[in-house]
């Protein structure tokens, strides 16, 4: 799958030097409505069906029983008729569902965050928009790549995501029946944005983390160069950077031979970018 990224021109000249792409924390997305799901209030049998769960039993033994002195059977009898009722009450009402659907939400961010980490790309590389926002007013770049050739014998396409733009935040079940439905509603809080982002066409490629990181830390991974295909120098040279004379050395070294080179320009006719080959300092 072959797909684009918009770099900052430190950012894409790091990236192509180190031949490391960067995959970032949820956490870091720029749109403060993102993972923001509405929880569903699940039924009142699906509710004491949980409560009732052995785990809850032993969990109330642990936690509560044994710190009073009880064996597993009288804090078994307490849980069911003391503790449970008053739990079920609990979220039967709204201030107390409204405080555990807030838990759950934020119980869900945190797995995301904890569990994996994300690069955002998008199937257009001629964005006006995402060339301002992202590639510094087109003093940026943006990088072609291939997903199959990012990690030796690993395609990353099955975990390349469109992301879901609609005018509401997904709802998503409190209680899962099993681990399947669990995931795919953690994918829907991970891949639905506001409408307002749709010119975007977003892909995001997910990636599990192995620990070790807090939740805000980014991903830097190795890669194959070989799965660069184009790079596309913004408009104007970058001031500081220097672009157009970095980007001609990069396209004489010999590992990205391969790479086609090309530098936007502006359409004198339309509101379009339009890509020559090979830029000029």
């Amino acid at each position: 799958m072959r797909l684009y990224r918009y770099f900052d021109a430190a950012g894409a000249l790091a990236t192509l030097k180190t031949k490391t792409m960067r995959f970032a924390s949820p956490l870091k997305f720029n749109d403060p409505f993102e993972m923001t799901p509405r929880i569903e209030q699940p039924s009142e049998e699906l509710v004491l069906d949980r409560l009732l769960a052995d785990h809850m039993v032993e969990d109330y033994f642990f936690k509560v029983g044994s710190k009073k002195g009880l064996g597993r059977e009288e804090s078994s009898k307490e849980y069911h008729a003391c503790e449970l009722p008053r739990r079920f009450q609990k979220l039967r009402t709204l201030e107390g569902w409204s405080k555990k659907a807030s838990d759950l939400k934020w119980e869900w961010v945190g797995k995301i965050a904890q569990g994996f980490r994300i690069l955002c790309c998008s199937y257009r590389e001629d964005s006006i928009l995402m060339w301002s926002h992202y590639a510094e007013q087109h003093r940026g770049m943006v990088i072609e790549f291939e997903t199959a050739e990012m990690f030796e014998g690993l395609d990353l396409a099955s975990e390349a995501h469109e992301v879901r733009y609609r005018s509401s935040p997904p709802s998503i079940p409190a209680l899962h029946q099993d681990m399947a439905s669990f995931e795919e509603s953690l994918l829907q809080v991970l891949t639905t944005k506001a409408l307002e982002w749709s010119y975007e066409e977003e892909v995001r490629i997910r990636i599990p983390t192995k620990g070790g990181l807090s939740s805000e830390e980014p991903l830097d991974l190795s890669i194959d160069p070989k799965c660069f295909k184009r790079v596309i120098v913004g408009c104007y040279d970058h001031p500081s950077q220097k672009t157009y004379d970095a980007v001609e050395r990069l396209a004489e070294t010999p590992e990205l031979k391969h790479v086609t080179f090309q530098r936007a320009y502006l359409d004198s006719h339309d509101y379009k970018l339009r890509f020559a080959d090979k830029p000029k300092a």
